[in-house]
């Protein structure tokens, strides 16, 4: 919001109060109004050709633009397209921002924004459009611009009247921009809103379509009309919008925790040096605040927390920059089952003034908006899974918190790599439940009661083998991304899957296993689930020691080696 408000008063103090007239910048030296031809060829627009066309504000491709680059690929039922329309102020005040002459901290956003629409235009992509300098240059209805923002809404009126049987829809974030719109008859939306509205356009277009198909009437033609009208409309459309709000509003509960965290504990580290210490100075985004957790680790917050911790953050980090250049639905679930397990081990050192339990909330309502995604939109082959029940059983509580687990395969393989993996996630299903059993049985009765000493024993004796069994796995699984890797690496997990899964479900050789973790999308899932493995070793070692003492007492290790 910082940007919206800078923005908002430097438009009214007429601080950018440009004038219309082309800059020497990156952009100026384009004619970048393409839809100049369009205005001319669809003079006579009829219903057949809707479209909607949203009017981007400057703090939207500053902010958002992640958004926006999702928007630029998306296509919504109802309409033949979905078109961006950046304003020729827009562009101006993007080219003066990325010089750093406007506005505090915005030259690091204004520079991706240009960038992007300098490549959308230069590549002649048919879903972005410029208001050309003549155009924004036309007065409207004979009234002057006042500031900037009535240069926007001229825009919106100018393709109103263009395209009167499109639907013109401006998005910013700015409250009184949208008022100015909606007193003018300009349907105005905020990022949140437009993104809201999207995802129920096509929800409603989903279901609508079910309910056609279960009509079964008709004649043929309609039924093929139908069939390619449902080709014609992607169906990840809805999905990518709300995979992309989701991940957004994790950046803004995760980073305000992150702040939190970051501060204070470089506060008690170094006093009032710690600003001048700090990897990155604020302000900050969750990239930069996680870019300081990993500088800082060592020096504090490995001093403060459990070494491995640092796993789920690298893990965190880089699922993130790949959220940012491709959202997909396995990225953004590891996302948040890594912010949920960081902020669970965060919380037992302090609620860092309250935001720690409001963060925590929120991640675990997301983590339940994104177990709704299938009920709601329906994903893209290339988001399909082999067993949807796989992909929700893939859960093991320990102390009251919800640990990551191995990804379903999202990425269309052949049938047989599908399968392997299917049998490597059954393995860690298993192992997930029978630890969750094993310790809700450890944790009903700290004291280890007499009355339960016979199912206590079984839950401690069992840990232990269930320990036995995770330490053979991360070992076989780390042969197998080493380098220098080979048959007997491989094999060495093939015999473990013969083990300790019913021989039936082994249905492949070991040549077999070898070509499917040899595809570079399996071996980082496998990577991945080695991470998490670790985690899930650690917290069995924990739980084994908070009763180990007790267990030897009552006499259960007996053979057993002491533990650390």
């Amino acid at each position: 919001m910082q940007i919206v408000e800078e923005l908002h008063a430097a438009r009214v103090g007429h601080m950018i109060d440009l004038p219309v007239a082309p800059p020497a910048g990156e952009l100026m030296s384009m004619d970048i109004d393409l839809v100049e031809d369009d205005a001319r060829s669809t003079a006579a627009n009829t219903a057949s050709d809707r479209k909607l066309l949203i009017v981007v504000d400057t703090n939207i491709l500053m902010n958002h633009l992640k958004f926006v680059r999702i928007l630029s690929t998306t296509e919504i039922p109802g309409f033949d397209s979905l078109i961006l329309i950046i304003p020729w102020v827009v562009v101006q005040e993007l080219d003066r921002m990325k010089e750093g002459k406007l506005l505090k901290h915005a030259q690091a956003k204004a520079v991706p924004a240009v960038h992007f629409i300098h490549d959308s235009l230069r590549s002649k992509d048919r879903k972005l459009w410029g208001q050309s300098l003549q155009l924004a240059s036309q007065r409207l209805y004979g009234l002057r611009d006042e500031n900037n923002d009535d240069r926007v809404l001229k825009c919106c009126l100018q393709y109103q009247e263009l395209f009167p049987c499109s639907l013109v829809t401006l998005c910013t974030d700015d409250r009184n921009l949208r008022n100015k719109g909606l007193i003018s008859g300009v349907k105005s939306l905020s990022k949140e809103e437009l993104s809201a509205e999207l995802l129920s356009l096509s929800q409603n277009a989903e279901v609508c379509h079910q309910l056609l198909i279960a009509k079964q009437q008709g004649s043929a033609a309609e039924a093929t009309l139908l069939e390619k009208s449902s080709e014609k409309e992607p169906a990840a459309s809805g999905l990518s919008i709300l995979l992309e709000s989701i991940v957004s509003d994790l950046e803004k509960s995760l980073g305000a925790a992150l702040s939190s965290i970051l501060e204070t504990e470089m506060k008690i580290a170094f006093g009032t040096l710690w600003m001048e210490i700090l990897y990155v100075k604020p302000p900050w985004t969750l990239i930069h605040l996680l870019r300081c957790f990993k500088k800082h680790w060592l020096a504090v917050f490995g001093l403060i927390m459990e070494k491995n911790l640092l796993v789920t953050i690298e893990s965190i980090y880089e699922n993130l920059c790949k959220a940012n250049n491709s959202m997909d639905f396995t990225t953004v679930r590891f996302l948040l089952q890594d912010s949920k397990s960081l902020l669970h081990a965060f919380s037992t050192r302090s609620d860092y003034h309250g935001v720690l339990p409001q963060a925590f909330a929120q991640v675990s309502r997301l983590l339940q908006t994104l177990a709704e995604v299938k009920t709601k939109v329906k994903p893209s082959s290339s988001e399909s899974t082999v067993n949807g029940k796989q992909e929700d059983a893939c859960l093991m509580k320990s102390h009251h918190q919800e640990s990551t687990v191995f990804s379903g395969s999202h990425v269309p393989q052949p049938s047989r790599h599908q399968e392997i993996w299917a049998i490597l996630e059954n393995v860690w299903i298993s192992i997930c439940q029978n630890s969750t059993d094993v310790f809700q049985r450890l944790g009903t009765n700290s004291a280890l009661s007499t009355s339960s000493v016979a199912s206590l024993e079984e839950a401690f004796l069992y840990l232990q083998k269930l320990m036995a069994a995770v330490k053979d796995i991360l070992e076989g699984i780390q042969r197998i991304l080493a380098p220098d890797s080979n048959y007997q690496d491989v094999e060495t997990l093939f015999n473990f899957l013969i083990k300790y899964e019913v021989n039936k479900n082994v249905r492949f050789t070991v040549e077999e296993l070898r070509d499917c973790l040899s595809q570079t999308e399996y071996r980082e899932k496998l990577a991945i689930g080695h991470r998490q493995l670790l985690e899930m070793a650690h917290t069995m070692q924990q739980c084994s020691a908070s009763v180990y003492m007790e267990a030897r007492h009552r006499g259960w290790c007996e053979g057993l080696r002491a533990q650390p």
